[in-house]
């Protein structure tokens, strides 16, 4: 939503403590409301795009440590890269199913 000056001075107004109209105050509190579901969608989206990012960089961490762990024969690194595959997993799941 692009920002409408006279709401803008009228929202000052409202901080400010100064008495508008019924009407416009009504218009401010639409248009302040209007404001914060923006915010708050784009900032869910970018919780949403860095939860997967480190979904997936967890997942490959988690297969390097099972690797190296068979590598030199470590039987705690390989069951850790197995726990942090696990927890991977979950959290793509539960992504997933926030999107569908």
């Amino acid at each position: 939503m692009t920002k409408d000056k006279n709401l803008e001075k009228l929202s000052d107004l409202v901080r400010k403590g100064h008495p508008i109209d019924l009407s416009d105050a009504i218009n401010v509190i639409k248009y302040q409301t209007e404001l914060k579901k923006g915010r708050e969608y784009r900032t869910n989206r970018r919780l949403r795009i860095l939860k997967s990012i480190s979904a997936i960089l967890v997942t490959v961490v988690g297969t390097l440590c099972v690797v190296f762990g068979e590598v030199d024969d470590s039987p705690g690194l390989g069951g850790i890269g197995l726990i942090l595959i696990g927890g991977a997993m979950y959290l793509n799941t539960k992504l997933v199913n926030k999107i569908i």
